[in-house]
């Protein structure tokens, strides 16, 4: 297996930035390439990897678990060299990151507290909400960034995976009183301006069906803590992070809407600048976060875009 190894990087670059394009430009070959090498992959394993379409790209089940198995053996891999290097190497200097306020509390900064246990030397800068603009202008080496990323010249990589659920209060449901999934949209929604399109969404059901439903904003915020008390409050519909309403559900404050229709898993991607080669210290940080983050408590493992 060790022939095929550059297929198997390939594979992990699209699954990674989550478009043959991307991941052509991030191992600075040909799309067509790109495309041979998971050809030539596929044929090799006996088993389709990953389903594509003009608009994205989803692993298979197949292409879940070799993705699993090879980002356990990478990731051990990675460890092992950065574990003999830091012995001799400790990371030193300052590492600037950013991450939204929830995640970062909740996942970030426990792990970032860690990784600067192992390397006592580093500083640490922690900005929180940048936007990515600010990763070139103030120089920050790493954004960590949830949901789908717009087009830009930065790299990301993809680093774990989180449910995310349609949920009112349930003042609010026995108010309106939704019969039917298409019944939502004429509700009061409140939406995440950070999305790309909020008022959008793509649910999927039983024998793949699909729907989609639109909505118009009756309030707007720019975090996913202000739409959820907003949620709690009655004021509207929102799409959140399954982790971050985990409880409200349990406790009855919110509801899970149509538990029978899914929307897509929403990826967690860490965000840096293509300028030059990555260093060391962001690498490894970056290794450290996507061993981590893909084993926690609500968190799923990449599975594609």
């Amino acid at each position: 297996m060790h022939a095929h190894l550059d297929k198997i990087h390939t594979f992990f670059a699209i699954v990674d930035s989550g478009s043959f394009t991307r991941a052509a430009s991030n191992l600075g070959i040909s799309r067509a390439m790109v495309s041979l090498h998971i050809k030539n992959l596929e044929q090799l394993l006996g088993v389709t990897l990953l389903i594509r379409n003009t608009r994205s790209v989803a692993l298979t089940g197949h292409g879940q678990q070799f993705y699993q198995d090879f980002q356990r053996i990478f990731t051990d891999i990675d460890l092992a060299v950065a574990r003999v290097t830091t012995e001799h190497h400790s990371l030193s200097g300052e590492l600037r990151i950013t991450s939204t306020w929830e995640y970062g509390q909740r996942f970030v900064m426990p792990l970032v507290s860690e990784f600067c246990q192992r390397h006592p030397l580093l500083k640490l800068n922690y900005s929180v909400g940048a936007s990515l603009d600010d990763l070139v202008s103030n120089k920050l080496d790493v954004a960590i960034r949830l949901g789908a990323l717009r087009d830009s010249s930065l790299k990301s990589r993809r680093l774990a995976d989180y449910a995310i659920l349609l949920v009112a209060a349930p003042s609010l449901v026995s108010r309106c009183r939704p019969q039917q999934l298409q019944d939502v949209s004429a509700m009061p929604w409140i939406h995440n301006s950070n999305l790309t399109h909020p008022g959008r969404w793509t649910f999927h059901g039983a024998d793949n069906h699909r729907s989609e439903l639109k909505s118009q904003a009756a309030f707007t915020a720019n975090a996913a803590e202000i739409v959820r008390q907003m949620a709690l409050a009655g004021m509207g519909v929102a799409v959140l992070p399954e982790w971050l309403v985990r409880e409200d559900i349990a406790a009855g404050r919110l509801e899970h809407l149509f538990q029978g229709w899914r929307l897509p898993e929403q990826p967690v991607s860490a965000v840096f600048a293509g300028q030059g080669d990555m260093q060391r210290k962001t690498r490894l940080f970056i290794d450290f976060l996507s061993q981590k983050l893909s084993t926690q408590p609500g968190q799923i493992v990449p599975t594609g875009a």
